[in-house]
């Protein structure tokens, strides 16, 4: 097995020279990375720039359907996903409560809200099964665990002996060692960890392709087990009511992300100095030996200018980054080459708007059988204030967010995939799905009497012609060996440093969480490289119990062998096909 290093960050001083004591920073890109890093300098003193082409908050902002507004209300809001900010969250939560908001005491964390239940949907509604998330109801079993994730013995066909292997694959996985982890299961794809080959179609389905495809909107054939046992693993011990600090295993906004939240912290940070430069893109990098020098910019009207600083965070998404090797950024550090070889799929937003309120469930809908990997949440039950006062023309009363999350299967209306479909028709299919996980067994959820308007995110293009559709916000995929090709905070330039969900960071998945923790890391490096000019921002760690330490230890001794984790072993299903 190749052994992979654990550091989340080389040696600052390995990499770092001695460049001055300036305080001017250029941050590179306006989402949740950069926005971080640059609270977290203008805190410490520094003076930031931040410079960003689209809009603030990047993929976590919300949109507006421009002129649906009538008398007076805001037009209605959209966004690029719903936003979900699970419990095992603690480092954008610490970030949130720092951003203040009139009548609120935890700042912009106190726009958040407990999402209480969860509902596992299944065609027909055979099988659905509704679980109590929340805080009240106290501490749960590792079964009432995956019964929330919607896998139980019997009803549509796993068999009890398919379920203890499950939780048989999760127990390796929560007991493997931190080499195992990146030196085994990284390069191992979800799917062979999961032993899906010969496996019943409804344990592919509940326990192998469900939790990639909906949650890390990635096929089981290629994510890393890294990824997903590791986010797995994040969410049961929140679930569990497990870690150092206890939260709602499922929390959300109480208004559109832009509102509650990117719009208050462009007002702090505002208010703590940081220039705020909108519509400036980066062209190119200046380099004179191991230092950027400047960067190029380009305006909304095509204008060019150059930004000096000394220090500079690159905080641009995984998929910007490839165009500015060739202009400056591999000169600062050969090794982000290495991105070159990280993958990105699409998990795209779409809203229905109704006519009535449609509290399906009072949290997060997983839609199993849906061949387009959808998840939704109805909107307005958790929202502050009335919605059809507040958006619209006053006919609208709810909105219905879902996920997309596959867009290469055909669907159940055309047989067509998502990416093949027009817009019009993805709506069409994505409401057919949805009316057919919710409605059956005597109950009608959805209706077309309900609908009032849809909102497909407006960073896919070319639906409609002409062709081939394109994504504008695309979500970094975890796939088996891309820890390597991540970069970490530090770089061989010395005063550059690299933010973004695509860095290495403590959660290993594509989150805001990840983006947020990066930033911290690239901020800590930045101060050590400034001499220590500030207290290190906090990089919160996941959960690790206590009991399970020694089980690791004796793992890590095993791996370090050559040997198989000690219960690791062949499912049910290939155990009798050997007899």
């Amino acid at each position: 097995m190749e052994r992979v290093p654990l550091s989340l960050e080389a040696p600052v001083e390995d990499v770092v020279v001695s460049v001055g004591r300036g305080l001017r920073v250029a941050v590179l890109g306006g989402g949740v990375a950069g926005l971080t890093a640059a609270m977290e300098l203008a805190e410490r003193g520094f003076e930031v720039t931040v410079v960003e082409p689209a809009g603030w908050g990047g993929k976590a902002r919300s949109a507006w359907v421009a002129g649906t507004g009538r008398g007076g209300r805001l037009d209605l809001p959209s966004e690029h996903g719903f936003r979900f900010f699970p419990g095992f969250y603690r480092s954008l939560p610490d970030t949130l409560r720092r951003i203040p908001v009139d009548g609120s005491a935890e700042g912009v964390a106190g726009n958040l809200r407990e999402a209480t239940q969860m509902l596992s949907a299944r065609s027909g509604r055979v099988g659905e099964r509704v679980t109590d998330v929340s805080v009240a109801a106290g501490a749960r079993t590792p079964m009432e665990f995956l019964r929330a994730v919607g896998l139980e013995a019997g009803g549509r066909g796993l068999t009890s002996e398919e379920l203890l292997y499950f939780a048989n694959r999760m127990l390796v996985y929560m007991t493997s060692s931190d080499e195992r982890r990146l030196g085994q299961w990284e390069s191992t794809s979800w799917w062979d960890f999961a032993a899906a080959d010969g496996a019943s179609e409804e344990y592919i389905k509940a326990c192998v392709v469900g939790a990639t495809r909906t949650v890390v909107a990635a096929r089981a054939e290629v994510c890393s087990a890294h990824t997903v046992g590791g986010f797995l693993e994040a969410f049961s011990y929140g679930f569990l009511g497990r870690g150092e600090e206890l939260h709602p295993a499922d929390r959300v906004l109480n208004g559109p992300t832009s509102t509650a939240w990117i719009d208050p912290w462009i007002r702090h940070l505002a208010s703590l100095g940081v220039r705020l430069e909108l519509g400036w893109g980066v062209e190119r990098l200046a380099l004179s030996g191991r230092r950027v020098t400047g960067v190029q910019l380009r305006g909304p009207a095509g204008q060019l200018r150059e930004l000096e600083a000394d220090w500079y965070v690159c905080a641009l998404p995984v998929h910007r980054i490839g165009s500015l090797l060739d202009r400056g950024l591999a000169e600062a550090d050969v090794e982000l080459k290495s991105v070159t070889g990280l993958h990105t799929d699409w998990m795209v937003g779409m809203q229905f708007y109704l006519t009535q309120p449609v509290p399906v469930t009072h949290g997060h809908v997983l839609f199993l059988d849906s061949p387009w990997a959808l998840t939704s949440i109805s909107q307005a039950q958790f929202w502050d204030g009335d919605f059809p006062a507040t958006y619209g023309d006053g006919t609208v009363a709810d909105c219905l967010s879902v996920d997309i999350s596959s867009w290469d299967t055909p669907g159940i209306l055309y047989g067509k995939p998502a990416r093949e479909c027009s817009r019009a028709e993805i709506a069409a299919e994505v409401w057919a799905q949805l009316c057919d996980g919710l409605n059956g067994a005597g109950r009608t959820r959805l209706h077309e009497g309900l609908l009032h308007s849809w909102e497909l995110d407006p960073a896919v293009r070319n639906l409609d012609g002409p062709g081939p559709a394109v994504n504008d916000e695309p979500l970094l995929i975890n796939t088996t060996g891309s820890w390597t090709a991540r970069p970490r905070a530090v770089t061989a330039a010395a005063n550059l440093f690299m933010a973004g969900d695509y860095v290495r960071s403590p959660v290993n998945l594509a989150t805001m969480e990840g983006a947020n923790q990066a930033a911290r890391l690239a901020v800590n490096a930045l101060l050590e490289a400034a001499g220590g000019a500030g207290v290190p921002a906090a990089v919160h760690t996941l959960h690790q119990p206590g009991e399970l330490r020694r089980l690791k230890e004796v793992d890590a001794e095993l791996f370090g062998q050559g040997r198989a984790h000690i219960m690791d072993g062949l499912p049910p299903w290939k155990v009798s096909a050997r007899v």
